[in-house]
């Protein structure tokens, strides 16, 4: 499923950068870490399978954010449970990417909404990306990521459901990473955990 082509919006700002080698990332057989109780700059904590504390709904891990489904999106509980509902449920978690081949610089990425009718209170609001040249263990410790970006998923207003948020722009793309980690700080409502459908990540 050829999910950018749907959105003019990329379409369009991939033609005015009019660079070659811009891309977006399509994940082929990348381990995506599920992690919590994690902020930029600190330690990761790995989340598991699960329905408590520090863990991912089963079925539901972060790997289904790169997948092409818009039936299916994370599920990270972060500090909770899935019985729970507070707004803190599902901040502070994510995940990381080792992406295949040379390092490349994020230059923008859009969300799109999950698709569950009563979804909207799981959109993700506020959150970081960070990027990292190291490898292995050393992709656990939060010494290992640089800042590149902290602020609006692209969510805030309702896009509907399974729907494109606003394209979010990096500012000032430079360095080209190995390794991405994106946390989520706010979420839109009262549920046990943030999700989305899909992130699509532009590239150059």
């Amino acid at each position: 499923m050829n999910i950018n082509a749907e959105n003019p919006n990329i379409v369009l700002f991939m033609a005015a950068l009019s660079t070659e080698g811009v891309t977006y990332f399509k994940r082929t057989n990348e381990t995506v870490y599920d992690i919590w109780n994690t902020t930029a700059g600190t330690d990761s904590v790995y989340a598991v399978s699960g329905t408590s504390i520090g863990t991912y709904y089963p079925g539901q891990s972060a790997q289904t954010a790169f997948d092409g489904d818009l039936t299916d999106g994370p599920c990270n509980h972060g500090s909770c449970d899935y019985t729970n509902g507070a707004l803190a449920c599902g901040t502070k978690a994510g995940f990381y990417i080792t992406i295949n081949g040379a390092p490349k610089v994020l230059a923008a990425f859009d969300v799109i909404s999950h698709t569950g009718s009563w979804s909207r209170v799981r959109d993700p609001m506020m959150i970081t990306i960070e990027g990292s040249n190291l490898n292995g263990s050393a992709l656990t410790l939060g010494s290992s990521w640089t800042l590149i970006y902290n602020g609006s998923a692209g969510l805030i207003t309702d896009p509907g459901r399974a729907a494109w948020g606003t394209l979010q722009l990096i500012s000032n793309p430079s360095i080209a990473f190995a390794s991405y980690r994106l946390l989520v700080t706010s979420k839109q409502g009262y549920d046990s955990c943030a999700s989305c459908s899909e992130i699509m990540f532009i590239m150059v």
